[in-house]
Order: structure tokens, then C-alpha cells, then sequence
């Protein structure tokens, strides 16, 4: 028998699986960054290669958040503890 914590462990040590708890963890402070009332207006997030890639009804809030890429890129690494994504797509 082991102890269930090392069992853990060796999961998320997994880098396939760490990779995809890291870019659920950075979807979930971007929606924390973006608050439920734009959140609406996103039709879908996801990550791939350090990037953010975001789908957004509304032209207006997609210039809006292009002039503020740079900021929001800063609060989520912040937030994450380390450099984790270099750029933001907006669609």
C-alpha cells in the first residue's frame, strides 16, 4: 500500500499532466483577471506553446484588451509565480 500523497505526487509529476493543470490554472486567473462581467463576452480560452489564445464576440472589448495585453500578460505571471506566458491573442 502507499500512501495516497505519493501517489499524487508521481501524477502530477507527470509533465504531460503538469502541463495541462499549469494551462487550467492560468485559464482560471485569467477569468479571475477578466471578472464575470467580461467574461461573458469570451467564447472561448486556451493555451498553447506560452501562448493565450482568446475568442471574443465583441470587437470593441478585443481592442479594448489589445491596448492592455502587456499589463494583463504581467498579472498573470504574477499571479502564477513565474513566467508563463509570453503573448495574448485576441480573435
Amino acid at each position: 500500500m502507499r500512501k495516497l500523497s505519493s501517489v499524487i505526487k508521481k501524477i502530477v509529476s507527470n509533465p504531460k499532466i503538469s502541463d495541462k493543470l499549469e494551462n487550467l490554472k492560468i485559464i482560471e486567473i485569467w477569468n479571475e483577471i477578466l471578472g464575470n462581467n467580461l467574461q461573458k463576452y469570451i467564447i472561448d480560452s486556451k493555451v498553447y506553446n506560452r501562448k493565450l489564445l482568446v475568442k471574443i464576440k465583441s470587437s470593441t472589448l478585443r481592442n479594448e484588451l489589445g491596448f492592455k495585453k502587456t499589463d494583463l500578460i504581467n498579472q498573470i505571471n504574477k499571479r502564477f509565480g513565474k513566467k508563463i506566458i509570453d503573448e495574448i491573442i485576441l480573435k
